[in-house]
């Protein structure tokens, strides 16, 4: 088959881009996407997008961020459950634009050390469909938003929360103090009877 050449570049190109979200892309921050939808997710350090896919089970966070995180949560529309509260202050799940707020419960940080969401959006006529953000170690709350840029569909599905890892609890420097009294009690209390 014979084709010219501004015909065989085209194609070309087509074909690079239909291929470029083959494989997880990830950026540094919060913001990510391309080249239909974009989403973003405040206090992020990075953001892992893919198109035709759904990072919905702990096994695909273990694929992108490394192995052994365990599902904390899922939302498929404004509320909580006990780690994660979704809130949306503009459009509403299964549309798009949507804007809204996100806050992850203290008690999630007293269980876990590192945070991961997803978000997941209809597949079919644009791409990305699925985004992933690693989270900063304490972060409480935020915003969050999904966008197109081009195209159609993709209503917002869902936002799940992933955790790992132990939480180290750190002493109030007032325990460490009760910690430090009681020890010279004791070492006061064993001279006296030496």
């Amino acid at each position: 088959m014979k084709t010219i050449g501004s015909i065989t570049v085209s194609l070309f190109l087509a074909s690079l881009s239909a291929n470029a979200l083959a494989i997880p892309t990830t950026v540094i921050g919060d913001t990510c996407g391309a080249p239909d939808r974009t989403a973003t997710f405040s206090d992020a350090t990075s953001c892992t997008y893919e198109d035709g896919t759904n990072f919905n089970t702990a096994v695909k966070i273990d694929g992108l961020f490394g192995g052994s995180w365990v599902s904390a949560g899922e939302l498929t529309g404004a509320g909580s459950n006990s780690f994660f509260t979704i809130g949306v202050t503009s459009g509403s799940f299964g549309s798009v634009p949507i804007n809204g707020t996100w806050a992850i419960a203290d008690s999630f940080w007293d269980t876990y050390s590192e945070a991961v969401v997803s978000m997941h959006v209809g597949q079919g006529n644009g791409a990305p469909d699925a985004w992933a953000w690693q989270m900063t170690s304490n972060a409480a709350s935020g915003t969050w938003s999904y966008a197109l840029v081009s195209g159609g569909g993709g209503g917002l599905s869902n936002i799940k929360l992933f955790g790992r890892g132990t939480s180290v609890t750190v002493p109030e420097p007032g325990s460490l103090a009760l910690l430090g009294l009681g020890l010279i009690g004791l070492i006061g209390m064993a001279k006296r009877k030496a």
